[in-house]
């Protein structure tokens, strides 16, 4: 598949993540990283993958940023807490559980943890299991079986 060429929305872009983190604004510093990362994904695909170098160095830009988020390290203790009562649980469950956060933010949040290696993310039929990773870097045992 081909997209337009992102040049420009790349330009954008990176100068509103400097501009929001500058700012302090972290919601529009996250909304900017998402743009940015998405225009240089699109941009890499129209170059047949000669830019997976810059694509992976603003992903991990964003995910730098992500550890200094309240909002992120919020939802990220809070899953925590409910991760060692509830090992195994779903990530559809824990939009109940928190149910006064936006469905939205708590995705992110899990996303991130999941890269961070704080959570482990494994899929289930529409959703995720959940589970706090092994102090050895591996998944804690989940219901009878290990993963």
């Amino acid at each position: 598949m081909q997209f337009p060429d992102r040049t420009d929305s790349i330009d954008f872009y990176n100068d509103l993540v400097r501009r929001a983190r500058a700012s302090g604004d972290n919601a529009a510093t996250r909304n900017a990283y998402t743009g940015l990362v998405e225009s240089w994904k699109q941009q890499n695909t129209n170059s047949g993958g000669a830019l997976q170098t810059e694509l992976d160095a603003i992903r991990r830009e964003y995910s730098d940023f992500v550890k200094t988020d309240p909002d992120y390290q919020l939802i990220r203790d809070g899953t925590i807490e409910v991760l060692k009562q509830r090992p195994g649980i779903l990530q559809t469950e824990l939009y109940e559980i928190f149910s006064d956060i936006p469905k939205e933010a708590l995705q992110y949040a899990l996303y991130f943890a999941a890269d961070h290696g704080v959570i482990v993310r494994t899929k289930k039929g529409r959703s995720y299991q959940l589970s706090l990773p092994d102090t050895d870097g591996t998944q804690q045992i989940v219901g009878p079986e290990r993963r």
